[in-house]
């Protein structure tokens, strides 16, 4: 999901990463509900829980094999999706000059019915060239 386009200089990571948290689409608690329900919640985490300082930073080919594994961690992925990965994520993470995982923060920042998700992986692309913030969330509950 493409998030917003950047101004023409886009700023330092912080603030785009605090950008990307004070926006109204960002409350989204990733498990099949109408987005606009948990503006408060952010995956299984309580979104006033998540800053900027909460990403690492981690190289194209890390977070590929990230996404991979996540994809394919019990079975091989149908040969239709993979054309729509490659294009929707895959691609976009080649061209990004910067990408930041959003790091485990453990129970003690679970929203109310946070343990929900078995698996949740957030992705952050920054792509200066193309002016464009991409948000990759790869859950499953």
């Amino acid at each position: 999901m493409t998030w917003m386009v950047l101004g023409r200089r886009g700023g330092p990571p912080g603030a785009i990463l605090a950008a990307l948290i004070a926006h109204e689409l960002y409350g989204d608690d990733h498990a099949g509900s109408d987005p606009e329900g948990s503006p408060e919640r952010h995956g299984p985490y309580w979104r006033e829980r998540i800053t900027p300082a909460c990403y690492d930073s981690i190289d194209t080919d890390a977070a590929e094999r990230h996404l991979r594994a996540w994809a394919e961690q019990v079975a091989p992925l149908p040969e239709h999706l993979r054309p729509v990965l490659e294009q929707q994520a895959y691609q976009r993470l080649r061209t990004a000059d910067r990408v930041y995982k959003l790091r485990d923060l453990g129970h003690g920042a679970f929203h109310d019915w946070g343990g929900v998700h078995n698996d949740f992986h957030e992705l952050v692309l920054i792509d200066r060239a193309n002016r464009v913030l991409t948000l990759i969330v790869a859950a499953d509950d």
